[in-house]
């Protein structure tokens, strides 16, 4: 039996910076995504069921850190 992972992916595309997003679906994996890392400093990663997607070479910034958090997604 295989497991669906089951999110709300829109939810998750509405907070997360553009480029990013742009990344995840090119990837054309959503089905598959467990987690979007955004560590400071590191760069962007898709976590899959069966391993990991470098979304960009760009370490991660203050500013997407604040893109998340920042419900109006005006700073």
């Amino acid at each position: 039996m295989q497991k669906r992972i089951t999110d709300d992916i829109h939810a998750l595309m509405a907070v997360i910076p553009p480029a990013i997003g742009e990344a995840l679906t090119a990837a054309n994996r959503i089905d598959e995504l467990l987690e979007v890392i955004l560590d400071l400093g590191r760069v962007p990663t898709a976590r899959y069921i069966d391993g990991e997607l470098v979304l960009s070479q760009a370490e991660v910034t203050h500013a997407e850190l604040n893109y998340v958090v920042t419900p109006d997604r005006r700073f």
